[in-house]
């Protein structure tokens, strides 16, 4: 794998990443990986903060786990659940896993604001867009979610995550809030700030939400892709998982499945690797994992590349992180000669 090889020497020597781990997979072969630290041991026991890879892992899973069970239905009203505003009556389950809301990013640590009751401040703001109608990547969007979910599980997300998840699939590191100090990566500029999550709308809604937070490594994601390649078994049926993977809405940018990138001719950062119809996600911090369902190939990138370009050019250049996807995902194509 002479390529990829080069390419994270590249990182290193261009301070775009401090800590990165890589696993290339093809069903259930390991084809390569790789673990390298400018300061510190890391293996693929190493956790990682996973941002928006949450979204995927605990928050559409879990909405997939509830769809199979009846607990939900993906034309449900929103407002089942909580009052909504005039922009937000026709709200579905769908349009939250779509991102069709009418809703991008926004900033949620307002005074006033808690976790308990974010969802009267999130159906209050002023639509972008009519509901299902745009594209929007919305983490506000899973954030209610997360706690929809939290009313039909009775419990709270990261319990409900443990119980319905982590347990059934092995995945005994990945958790919110970590405790674990001796085998982490911060993903801060702060030392004191290690195993705190990144996100700062997750750091003000305590830590435990639908869009961000999770804490998790390679060994972990790869029995989570396992899961992926089994058409969902063992957490959900068959035909709920085929209609979780089938595209659904899009932007100029990107196509959605429920809840999961669909990869097509628009989505450059899994370069020319993956092919249409693959599946996955990114996080902001600086992971990626995305799989092609056919050919049971994968790629989990897990890196501290966004806080890297802060120290590198005191301010963030999250371009730089997502150049670095395609161009991993490139490398991986040519010495694979795919």
């Amino acid at each position: 794998m002479k390529q990829i090889n080069k390419y994270i020497d590249k990182l290193f020597s261009e301070k775009t990443v401090n800590n990165i781990a890589i696993r290339v997979g093809m069903n259930d072969k390991i084809l390569y990986e790789s673990y390298r630290s400018t300061n510190q041991s890391i293996n693929d026991k190493t956790l990682f903060d996973m941002a928006s890879v949450t979204k995927i892992v605990v928050t559409a899973t879990l909405t997939h786990i509830a769809l199979d069970k009846g607990l939900l239905s993906l034309e449900q009203n929103v407002s089942d659940f909580f009052d909504c505003s005039e922009d937000y009556k026709d709200l579905k389950i769908r349009h939250l896993l779509t991102h069709t809301m009418g809703i991008g990013h926004k900033p949620l640590n307002i005074e006033g604001n808690t976790y308990e009751n974010i969802e009267k401040y999130i159906l209050n703001i002023p639509a972008d867009a009519p509901v299902g109608t745009v594209g929007l990547y919305s983490s506000p969007a899973f954030i209610l979610l997360g706690k929809i979910l939290e009313r039909v599980f009775d419990a709270s997300l990261d319990k409900i995550f443990e119980e319905h998840v982590a347990k059934p699939l092995g995945m005994s590191f990945s958790c919110f809030s970590p405790t674990e100090r001796n085998n982490i990566v911060n993903s801060n500029l702060e030392a004191e700030k290690l195993g705190l999550v990144n996100d700062y709308n997750s750091q003000f809604l305590s830590e435990v939400a639908g869009h961000a937070g999770l804490f998790s490594n390679l060994a972990d994601i790869t029995k989570f892709v396992s899961m992926l390649l089994n058409g969902g078994s063992p957490l959900m049926s068959t035909d709920t998982f085929n209609n979780a993977i089938t595209c659904q809405s899009g932007n100029p940018r990107e196509s959605w499945c429920f809840g999961f990138v669909y990869v097509d001719e628009k989505y450059a950062q899994t370069g020319k690797l993956f092919k249409t119809g693959s599946i996955g996600h990114c996080g902001h911090t600086g992971q990626s994992v995305f799989v092609d369902l056919e050919s049971g190939l994968y790629v989990i990138i897990l890196s501290d590349a966004t806080i890297s370009t802060v120290k590198k050019y005191g301010h963030e250049v999250y371009t730089e992180v997502m150049q670095m996807r395609t161009d991993i995902h490139n490398s991986i194509k040519q010495d694979l000669y795919l």
